[in-house]
């Protein structure tokens, strides 16, 4: 088992980057849902969305679920 994760010597670099590329997948997935919201703000502060069209979008969320 410990040879497996000591991978041939190389475990360091191959551990360290299976956690860079990790971290990069959770700072990426937090970044793209930050600009989401603030996207969907600015459109419904400039009137491009409104209640009903929200409320379409929540139904199908909840039939697709």
């Amino acid at each position: 088992m410990l040879e497996t994760l000591n991978m041939g010597g190389y475990a360091i670099f191959v551990w360290s980057a299976y956690a860079i590329a990790l971290g990069l997948a959770f700072f990426l997935y937090k970044r793209s849902v930050k600009q989401l919201k603030h996207a969907e703000k600015q459109a419904k502060d400039l009137g491009l969305i409104t209640e009903k069209v929200e409320a379409a979008e929540v139904s199908l969320e909840k039939q697709s679920a």
